[in-house]
């Protein structure tokens, strides 16, 4: 694990998918994606991806209703899990998840102005995410949401 460049990540000037990729680094995992949420449809897209083959940056998927929305996009608390069942709760393609070997989460959201921007997420297979880990996380998705997440 290596420090992440905060002031490259929140300079509007470096490309966003470099500075997605500066947070994917940050953190030892299998899969990182950035998502977008669209607030007035409770809808997340997915901006980057370092497994495109198979979360590829498109569409969007609902997130209102759901346990997992409530908690990060509207709670704006991180989730961070490990196993099966918290895989479970959080994703409703989880199959795809698990099947993949990826068993720790951690999803961390981007908050700009009080309102959620989207999240950074974080999956690996072991071991479940530490608090030094969590804190990069938060850390990552701060300097997102002062370049603002799409920007």
């Amino acid at each position: 694990m290596r420090p992440p460049d905060l002031a490259r990540i929140a300079d509007p000037a470096t490309p966003r998918a470099e500075a997605y990729a500066l947070c994917a680094a940050a953190i030892p995992n299998g899969l990182f994606t950035a998502m977008r949420l669209h607030a007035a449809e409770m809808e997340v897209e997915r901006l980057y991806s370092t497994l495109p083959e198979v979360y590829p940056v498109s569409g969007r998927k609902p997130k209102r209703a759901t346990a997992w929305g409530e908690k990060v996009l509207v709670g704006r608390e991180v989730n961070a899990g490990f196993g099966p069942a918290d895989i479970a709760w959080a994703f409703s393609d989880h199959e795809t998840i698990l099947g993949l070997g990826l068993e720790a989460v951690l999803n961390v959201p981007v908050i700009a102005g009080g309102q959620v921007l989207g999240t950074i997420n974080y999956l690996r297979g072991a071991p479940s995410f530490s608090t030094e880990e969590i804190t990069l996380g938060r850390r990552c998705a701060e300097a997102l949401a002062r370049r603002g997440l799409h920007a």
